[in-house]
């Protein structure tokens, strides 16, 4: 007697339906479960993400207009910081060279006593009348000098700004507060 060659059991497997497999498990109650239906698509199966493909495109859009920008920039120079006067200035020497470069004359540069860490008072000769210059450390001492000047001389005519002072003839000290953009205050 020859014997057939027996197959592989996972191919005898694939042949014969497992009983047990098809059998219901019983739920709690004792009953059998029954099985889900198949879920109903009512979308396609699959679908392209539109907003994310939306988004992408928009964000290399803009990331491409400003790498332009900057692209553009290079080699330029640097826009200034503002282009009126200065509001601040080193020391009354500074104040009568800006005022000099703007067109107000102002000769005869001479410090009024020690310029101390660049703040002080100087003179100078503008249009024939003396003027007084001061640089002071902070906003108050501006303040303090219009008020000792106010009550010690008529007429008086002062520009005030940031940390500095100018006083000197009316129309000369009005122009030089216009075009420094400073307060213009006048004692009669």
């Amino acid at each position: 007697m020859t014997e057939e060659p027996e197959e592989p059991l996972d191919h005898q497997a694939q042949l014969e339906p497992d009983a047990e497999a098809t059998v219901p498990l019983p739920d709690l109650d004792g009953q059998p479960t029954v099985p889900l239906p198949p879920p109903v698509r009512t979308e396609p199966a699959h679908r392209p993400p539109t907003a994310l493909i939306a988004g992408l495109v928009a964000g290399v859009l803009i990331a491409g207009g400003v790498l332009a920008v900057l692209v553009g920039r290079i080699g330029r120079e640097p826009a200034a910081a503002s282009e009126g006067p200065p509001q601040r200035f080193a020391s009354p020497q500074a104040l009568v060279e800006y005022l000099d470069r703007r067109g107000f004359a102002c000769n005869s540069f001479e410090a009024v006593g020690d310029l101390h860490d660049g703040t002080g008072q100087a003179r100078c000769v503008a249009g024939g009348a003396r003027v007084g210059v001061g640089v002071y450390a902070i906003h108050s001492e501006v303040e303090a000098q219009w008020s000792a000047l106010a009550g010690s001389r008529d007429p008086l005519f002062m520009a005030l700004g940031e940390n500095w002072t100018v006083d000197g003839p009316a129309d000369w000290t009005k122009r030089v507060a216009d075009a420094l953009d400073a307060q213009y205050r006048a004692q009669a």
